[in-house]
């Protein structure tokens, strides 16, 4: 069990635990607890040290993506465990997207240690920064983002998260004002290079946010491809027509037949494009904010991303 120690009482965590698995005949649970400073990496390679099988994680997706690294970066096959979620962070957008509880504590652990077994995709980024060093591979299980989302993320007080969630997001868009555009050169599949110019260029694993926000409305968790929001609106009316298409037109008008073909017909790529492929390569005019899973990460160049389809083992 890797957990959050100041999001979730531990004492009520090993009630729930003890219940669910009383009548099994499993070997004693691990407790781990994470922190600011040591966020999952180093938990998830001492669980697997320690023999672990089924790796519980209470916690968002920020602790999810630091144990997913150290789980990928351990010299045991990663597909010799399997991972149960226990969202307890600030937009469980992954645990959302795969249908996880995400208020009723016992149901969700119970959920993570029994649940029915299903194989998730994963992202992963090569990144290079200023000075041209290629970092290692990131991988993300959500989405990941180049641009104003990320210096959002860089602007947002924690303690603010903490008490009020994802609502917090929005002191830190007002604090990355004015939005500036970005060009981007963009390759998708080894195909041509498009230059964008973009607020924001999103790659996602999944493409339902907090809010009902519906990014990227055909993005799937085991589709084994990534999908793509180039944001770009250019004046106040192309943020209202973007707002209204991530919302009640991708949630609602898109799924019926005619609303599909209404909206592609009208659509300006301008403020909202939508694209998908196995590996998308990106190359910036100048250092540019990322962010992983909401964790910014600091400043790219260029950033390489593939998928790794069926990667993951999760119970929901």
């Amino acid at each position: 069990m890797i957990y959050r120690a100041d999001r979730v009482e531990r004492a009520r965590l090993e009630s729930i635990v003890d219940q669910s698995l009383q009548s099994l005949n499993w070997a004693e649970t691990i407790w781990l607890p994470t922190a600011d400073e040591l966020p999952g990496h180093s938990q998830a390679q001492d669980a697997i040290r320690l023999g672990a099988t089924q790796i519980l994680i209470v916690g968002g997706d920020g602790t999810v993506r630091h144990v997913l690294q150290g789980l990928f970066e351990s010299p045991v096959d990663a597909d010799s465990v399997s991972i149960g979620i226990v969202p307890v962070g600030t937009g469980n957008v992954l645990a959302r997207n795969l249908g996880i509880p995400l208020s009723n504590l016992q149901q969700a652990t119970r959920r993570a240690l029994l649940g029915e077994e299903r194989r998730i995709d994963l992202g992963v980024a090569r990144l290079s920064n200023e000075s041209d060093e290629a970092d290692s591979s990131q991988v993300f299980s959500v989405m990941a983002g180049v641009g104003l989302d990320a210096k959002i993320f860089a602007n947002t007080d924690k303690m603010l998260k903490r008490r009020f969630g994802w609502v917090a997001y929005i002191d830190g868009g007002i604090k990355s004002l004015p939005a500036f555009f970005e060009r981007m050169s963009v390759s998708v599949n080894d195909g041509p290079i498009r230059t964008l110019k973009v607020h924001s260029l999103i790659v996602g694993n999944c493409g339902l946010l907090p809010g009902g926000i519906l990014l990227m409305p055909d993005a799937s968790v085991d589709d084994g491809i990534l999908d793509i929001a180039a944001v770009g609106p250019r004046r106040f009316w192309n943020w209202m027509a973007f707002w209204s298409k991530v919302t009640w037109q991708n949630g609602v008008l898109r799924r019926i037949p005619a609303g599909r073909r209404l909206m592609d017909s009208t659509a300006n790529i301008k403020t909202l494009e939508n694209l998908s492929g196995q590996k998308i390569v990106i190359s910036l005019e100048r250092p540019v904010n990322m962010q992983l899973d909401g964790d910014p990460i600091g400043t790219v160049t260029s950033v390489e991303f593939g998928v790794l389809p069926g990667a993951l083992r999760v119970r929901t």
